[in-house]
């Protein structure tokens, strides 16, 4: 890895989830969410989310935004072997929200997830893949990510090719991450799950 392409930053600025509008809200829990996708009201055709309560259409998909997420799962199964829980734009369940990350990696095996979503405690990394949701995923995802203490955060900046790892969450009024380290495409992000190092990733592997 290039240290000199690698830099370490203070915390961003607390995030804020942006008012849509002035007028009362409904939030929805995550049962009645999932009550909506039983009773057909929601479907696959829907591409939302629940984010703190909120049913939130996901941003469209780029090409090179959908390679990037082939590649990050791609690598990380080459790293970590095909019984690893690596998902794909798939649910994970948080307390007021059910966000469909890029890729998480989840403690076990594929296996133990035909029942339920991983939760947070079954989350070992998550990972955004970015391009015009980078303000989105640097403020409202991460702090939502880190609100849950989910140990490690990914957003893989397309806009300006690196990766940037968020480590050390921390929760109350003002969630956030207290580390952030950015890798360049001349550098290999570290893979750490549970507190240990299972190996690294070039960068250049990362990026479409």
């Amino acid at each position: 890895m290039s240290s000199a392409a690698r830099t370490t930053r203070p915390p961003r600025p607390a995030p804020v989830l942006p008012a849509v509008t002035t007028r009362p809200q409904r939030r929805f829990t995550v049962a009645e969410y999932h009550q909506l996708g039983e009773a057909g009201i929601l479907t696959t055709r829907d591409r939302v989310e629940l984010i703190h309560g909120l049913i939130v259409e996901k941003p469209v998909i780029h090409p090179p935004h959908t390679t990037a997420v082939g590649n990050v799962g791609r690598e990380l199964t080459r790293l970590l072997g095909l019984d690893a829980a690596i998902r794909t734009q798939q649910p994970i369940t948080l307390a007021d929200s059910e966000p469909e990350p890029d890729v998480v990696l989840a403690s076990g095996s594929p296996k133990d997830y035909g029942a339920a979503h991983p939760r947070p405690r079954q989350v070992r990394l998550v990972v955004e893949v970015a391009d015009s949701s980078l303000a989105y995923d640097r403020t409202t995802k991460l702090g939502m990510y880190a609100a849950a203490k989910l140990p490690v955060y990914w957003v893989v900046n397309l806009i300006d090719r690196r990766v940037e790892v968020y480590t050390d969450p921390r929760g109350g009024k003002n969630p956030g991450y207290k580390t952030v380290a950015e890798y360049g495409p001349g550098d290999a992000v570290p893979v750490v799950a549970g507190g240990t190092d299972l190996g690294s990733i070039p960068v250049s592997e990362l990026l479409p």
